[in-house]
């Protein structure tokens, strides 16, 4: 039983770093695209969309542990 806990929190881990870093590389394709790109509304905005909801992943994970 402790082993499948155990399981359970390193998967979580993991999904929370790997969440981190996907939000870290949107946030820096949306600083390029404001400066070089501001006309790409479109894909813009469904990148903000993706972060949104990488965000939400990240509180759902947060609310989850506490």
């Amino acid at each position: 039983m402790n082993f499948d806990i155990l399981m359970k929190v390193q998967e979580e881990k993991e999904k929370l770093a790997d969440t981190w870093k996907a939000i870290k590389d949107i946030e820096m394709e949306l600083e390029f695209l404001y400066s070089r790109e501001p006309d790409e509304v479109v894909y813009i905005s469904s990148l903000e969309k993706k972060l949104d909801k990488l965000y939400e992943e990240i509180d759902q994970i947060s609310d989850e542990n506490n």
